[in-house]
């Protein structure tokens, strides 16, 4: 029962932190291609400014050379595949550390049902017992091929003093 309750509650727990971690994942994702698509337009306008003006506009000596469009489509690519191990790594992590604090959570829970399983247990054992005596002790004396009203008085008693001691 606390085994599938465990898993139950890993599952929620992996769930909620995925969905956290999917959506930064986008984020991130958004961002980051946002800003290779507009440094490769920046680049593109100063190349094409310096190409079709009739003043000349020298480069500056450290511009890095003309980004391609297959470079950008590849970097995309790259940062997919990086984000998508991270979001594993999350995955394998938070699975295990999940289980475990599901474990810890439940604990509690699973020692108080034992308890509880054990007190009954006892008590239903606690209330066979006399009422086993009370139904040996009449077994008996309806065995007896004699029976005397004394014994019937006698075993009357008992019985009312066995129901009393259940109460």
């Amino acid at each position: 029962m606390f085994h599938s309750a465990r898993l139950k509650l890993t599952a929620w727990y992996l769930l909620f932190i995925m969905f956290i971690s999917l959506f930064f994942t986008v984020v991130i994702y958004r961002v980051l291609t946002g800003e290779l698509e507009r440094f490769a337009r920046i680049q593109r306008f100063r190349m094409e400014r310096h190409l079709y003006t009739d003043e000349y506009v020298p480069l500056p000596s450290n511009l890095p050379p003309i980004i391609e469009l297959e470079l950008i489509e590849e970097t995309k690519k790259r940062l997919m595949v990086v984000l998508a191990g991270i979001n594993g790594g999350i995955l394998i992590l938070f699975g295990v550390l999940g289980y475990f604090l599901a474990g810890r959570t439940l604990r509690p829970i699973q020692e108080m049902v034992d308890e509880q399983n054990q007190f009954i247990s006892d008590a239903s054992h606690e209330l066979r017992t006399p009422l086993t005596s009370l139904k040996s002790s009449m077994e008996v004396y309806l065995r007896d091929r004699h029976p005397t009203m004394r014994e019937a008085k006698s075993l009357m008693n008992e019985g009312i003093d066995e129901v009393n001691k259940l109460q």
